[in-house]
């Protein structure tokens, strides 16, 4: 199949990005369920929290294991009782743990636009939801084909691709490329940024907001595209080692600055 490769632009950012109108409320804005985190890796909850919350979603649920009290301490706009969501995150942070197959299993049954990454994506079935979207690094994506990690570093572009066609899903190739790659064979490369993203968290922050994407609305492939460049975007206005959370709370601000600079130049 012929790929059609597009790069994305900052102009497209600002004119898929969803705004609330007049009538918008919480729940036409989106509302993303999280299950990451484990007793082992806490931290992954609150980063795909704050990811999800940057982007701009009307509500965010949180649905794992990790305590109340740290989510509701450093979040306190989460809700924790259970409800409907408009899509689902699932993966991040879950370690080795024997609930892994169930909690994936719940996530699925929900039957909303999903975000698979990390721990998750060893756990994929033989079919998935309409707009499901895988978030792989190198190494997750090496071992869901069966190959090399060199040989995926070596094409990306290739290798989303073809991850894309095998599993029926939309691929964000996590790395400094970030291909996007749909189940048609079509590619959207996010913006570049710097390499400071390159440290742990990133990739729980990035699935955060590929997940108030979706639950707005977006395809999978757009909402990938949109949240990778987002976070590069940031990364470049603000660079430096900053912890990826706190970029995340600079996302609304950069998010603002991408409208605003549309709206001087209309």
């Amino acid at each position: 199949m012929t790929r059609a490769v597009t790069q994305v632009t900052v102009e497209d950012l600002t004119t898929w990005w969803p705004v609330p109108g007049a009538d918008s409320h919480k729940y036409t804005r989106g509302v993303v369920g999280i299950d990451a985190g484990s007793q082992q890796y806490p931290g992954a909850a609150l980063l795909a929290i704050s990811g999800a919350l940057g982007a701009g979603p009307g509500m965010v649920r949180y649905l794992g294991p990790v305590s109340r009290d740290l989510v509701t301490g450093h979040f306190p706009s989460v809700v924790l009782a259970d409800g409907q969501v408009q899509s689902m995150v699932a993966g991040p942070g879950w370690g080795s743990i024997a609930d892994a197959g169930s909690r994936f299993r719940a996530a699925l049954a929900r039957g909303v636009p999903l975000v698979v990454d990390a721990d998750a994506l060893q756990l994929l079935p033989a079919e998935l939801p309409p707009d499901t979207l895988l978030t792989p690094h190198a190494g997750e994506l090496a071992r869901l084909l069966k190959v090399e990690r060199a040989e995926i570093e070596a094409d990306p572009v290739a290798a989303a691709v073809l991850a894309a066609g095998r599993f029926g899903a939309t691929v964000l190739l996590k790395g400094s490329l970030q291909p996007v790659a749909s189940p048609d064979g079509s590619v959207r490369l996010a913006l570049p940024g710097p390499a400071w993203t390159a440290q742990a968290g990133s990739g729980d922050v990035l699935a955060g907001a590929c997940g108030a994407l979706l639950a707005a609305g977006l395809p999978a492939g757009r909402a990938a595209v949109m949240a990778a460049s987002l976070q590069a975007l940031t990364a470049s206005r603000f660079p430096g080692p900053y912890p990826p959370d706190v970029q995340a709370r600079r996302f609304p601000a950069m998010v603002w600055e991408l409208l605003a600079g549309s709206q001087r130049g209309s």
